[in-house]
């Protein structure tokens, strides 16, 4: 016969032993967790990281497809007769005042000593500084408030990089006008042939007061989009 106790001490040892599985089981169990969230959370790097390399590739195609790429044109005045072009005698001159100019836009005469920096505007730009940056060689177009946004995307079509200023401008008298230093045209349409022969002509001239002084580092209109 077993001594006394016997089976009760078989029954201890086995529930250790179960007690000991389970533990094992537990703790297999929080490790397989623990895995799993570390997967999911390398999964869940992975997919944003895939995201913003999606974001980032399909915002350059966005500014590809939709930023009208910049004409180009050779600085400096070779002498061209072009229609239309009126030419007029501004003189120049740095002051700190409004300026009454006998040009719409002006074309030239004294100016603020700050010129305004070349770009796009989606407003007005104040004349004393445009006329300081025509004085720099740059060319100012500038349009009716109310020019269809096809007609302007096509207008844009024509600017070069640098050394331009575009524009609204109200009581224009064409729909748009180009003017440099004391020269202007008037068109009527953004296809109009002579867009581009005027930037050709004109466009960082070298008869401009200061010819190669900067179109930069001056200071911005409202509305500045690029």
């Amino acid at each position: 016969m077993p001594p006394a106790g016997g089976q009760g001490g078989t029954k201890s040892a086995a529930e250790k032993n179960a007690a000991k599985l389970e533990r094992e089981a537990q703790r297999a169990a929080r490790v397989e967790a623990s895995y799993q969230r570390k997967k999911r959370g390398e999964r869940k790097r992975r997919l944003i990281k895939a995201g913003a390399v999606i974001s980032g590739v399909s915002l350059l195609v966005a500014v590809y497809v939709f930023t009208p790429p910049s004409a180009s044109y050779s600085p400096g005045s070779a002498g061209a007769a072009i229609e239309g072009v009126e030419t007029f005698t501004n003189g120049t001159g740095h002051v700190t005042d409004t300026v009454s100019y006998p040009q719409t836009p002006p074309t030239g005469g004294e100016h603020n000593p700050v010129w305004l920096n070349c770009g796009i505007y989606s407003e007005p730009v104040t004349n004393v500084y445009g006329v300081h940056s025509l004085e720099h060689g740059a060319v100012w177009v500038t349009y009716d408030p109310a020019l269809s946004a096809t007609e302007l995307e096509a207008l844009r079509m024509h600017l070069p990089s640098s050394y331009v200023i575009l524009s609204p401008f109200s009581g224009l008298p064409a729909p748009i006008v180009l003017s440099a230093w004391n020269v202007q045209l008037r068109v009527d349409s953004a296809a109009d042939e002579r867009i581009p022969l005027f930037f050709e002509e004109y466009w960082r001239s070298q008869y401009v007061p200061e010819p190669g002084a900067l179109c930069s580092g001056g200071i911005d209109g409202p509305g500045r989009v690029s």
